[in-house]
């Protein structure tokens, strides 16, 4: 009985595989989105996306849902946040009254970098990931400039500068290795 069993699963497993092309399919990568309530605060993050879906079935059937850059981003300190449709207050503070969905890309500090309104009544993933990868990529740039400039500075700049960089240490964990590695050097104890 063991037998017809596994070989059963093994024909079953051909037979998907076979479906499918004859690939493997590319494993799915949730989005981890903190749905926020109203009135909750959300946890600071160096940047912060926040998605104002339409509807709650909006939400369900996004393609927002599942997207290996903004999981891999989500674990560089990308915090993203869902904005409930009843959240009123919030979608009124985000200034998005009457424009879901849409998505805006904050600071850490709540200032609005940049919004993606629809188009035809849904997001694009790939708009959406483009943004977020040019943010960080943009801060990249910002941080290594950072750095060769902090080499020029005495003392007490530099180490101003390696902090500045250090600081976004789980944004840019290359950069602030540098950063660390200098700060070292200069004798400062950091962590």
């Amino acid at each position: 009985m063991r037998r017809f069993h596994a070989r059963s699963l093994a024909a079953l497993a051909i037979y998907a595989l076979a479906a499918h092309g004859g690939q493997p399919s590319d494993p799915a990568w949730f989005v981890p989105w903190k749905v926020l309530n109203p009135g909750e605060a959300p946890p600071r993050a160096q940047l912060i996306v926040y998605w104002l879906p339409a509807s709650r079935d909006d939400m369900r059937h996004s393609e927002l849902l599942t997207s290996r850059t903004l999981t891999l981003f989500s674990s560089q300190c990308v915090a993203m946040h869902v904005v409930r449709p009843d959240d009123f207050e919030r979608v009124a503070k985000l200034g998005a009254n009457g424009r879901a969905p849409v998505v805006l890309l904050l600071d850490g500090e709540g200032r609005e970098l940049t919004h993606i309104d629809n188009e035809a009544g849904a997001l694009r993933i790939a708009t959406i990931e483009r943004i977020v990868r040019d943010e960080v990529r943009s801060r990249e740039d910002e941080a290594d400039k950072l750095l060769d400039l902090a080499r020029t500075k005495e003392k007490n700049a530099a180490i101003a500068m390696y902090r500045r960089v250090f600081d976004q240490r789980c944004l840019l964990p290359r950069q602030a290795r540098t950063a660390l590695r200098a700060l070292r050097k200069l004798g400062v104890d950091v962590e």
